[in-house]
């Protein structure tokens, strides 16, 4: 059985337009973090659709979304079954491993992240099932997943959790919240030396979005993991573009007619995203944003679709590799 939808979030709602063997145990000697002091176990999580309870250590694992792949990894678990990163089923890169994730071994089952195969979930006989970043993910999709094997996705909504949350619970799932922390801890390291080296960054403006046919979408409230992600950086949404009214197409955004494009020249950064290089050559060349100033400087960024999907919901393994993707603009605006 296989279930295809769109999702609705910043990047995944445009790429989903585009619609769109076991892992050996030789892997797990490097897969990245080694385990120390493990759960005990059983161990049981609450669901969006129920309490999921975790018998035993996992051994063979599968993850339907990116955060759930590289904390998965990062902490050493034999994944047998890993979703494809966007890039490899937009065309943009020929790669199915995440940039910022040590790469699996060859016998990984790659999945399409738009459309989950229950068929193909079992074939791989997983003793757990991590959807924590699932964003195809519904109901009656979990409780399909949950007779195969013991499901861990979100506890309210999809991109509702904070990182360090997000991180600490895989870690529990996998019998090493000890690691986790550490990963957790990796990533705060990282965001605090980037705002050492560039303190000019502390209250400069930002805007991020991604451009569609009628306007583009851009983040602006916190209640967007990505907005909260930039505030943590020391930026704060440009204020002119954060008071035009909402709600966006996105939770936690504004929709800005392309006729309202002169707003984006006040922002000390620019960071866009994309559907393909055809929107961002019509973005570019549109007759007000052709003339801004910002797009003659290095104050604009366009993003790859791996940072735009890292960025989404930025989870603590990305994070170091997602920063130096966004230093030239931070840099920009630091100074």
């Amino acid at each position: 059985m296989s279930i295809r939808r769109g999702a609705a979030t910043l990047i995944t709602v445009a790429i989903a337009a585009f619609s769109l063997a076991a892992c050996g145990s030789d892997d797990r000697a490097d897969a990245g973090t080694p385990t120390t002091a493990p759960e005990s176990f059983p161990v049981t999580l609450t669901n969006a659709w129920g309490p999921v309870t975790i018998t035993e250590k996992p051994d063979r694992v599968v993850t339907l979304g990116y955060a759930d792949t590289a904390l998965a990894r990062a902490l050493g678990a034999n994944i047998v079954g890993a979703v494809a990163s966007y890039g490899s089923l937009s065309g943009d890169s020929a790669g199915k491993n995440l940039p910022y994730v040590e790469p699996l071994g060859e016998s990984t089952t790659w999945l399409d992240p738009v459309s989950i195969n229950v068929e193909q979930i079992a074939g791989l006989d997983p003793d757990i099932i991590l959807a924590n970043a699932a964003f195809s993910l519904d109901e009656p999709m979990y409780q399909l997943l949950s007779g195969i094997a013991p499901v861990v996705t979100y506890e309210e909504g999809l991109y509702r959790t904070t990182a360090e949350d997000e991180a600490e619970r895989i870690g529990r799932a996998l019998g090493d919240e000890p690691a986790a922390r550490e990963l957790v801890a990796r990533a705060d390291a990282a965001i605090s030396d980037l705002r050492n080296t560039l303190p000019g960054l502390a209250g400069r403006t930002y805007l991020y979005g991604q451009a569609r046919e009628a306007q583009v979408v851009m983040v602006v409230d916190d209640s967007n993991l990505t907005a909260r992600f930039m505030g943590r950086l020391g930026l704060v949404p440009l204020p002119a573009v954060a008071a035009l009214p909402g709600p966006g197409s996105v939770p936690g955004t504004v929709d800005v007619s392309y006729e309202r494009a002169d707003l984006f020249d006040d922002a000390d950064v620019l960071f866009m995203t994309f559907a393909g290089g055809a929107m961002k050559s019509q973005f570019e060349s549109g007759p007000i944003v052709a003339r801004l100033g910002i797009m003659k400087s290095n104050r604009y960024q366009p993003l790859g679709i791996e940072a735009a999907t890292a960025l989404q919901s930025p989870n603590v393994v990305a994070v170091p590799w997602l920063l130096d993707q966004l230093r030239p603009g931070l840099t920009a605006a630091a100074s």
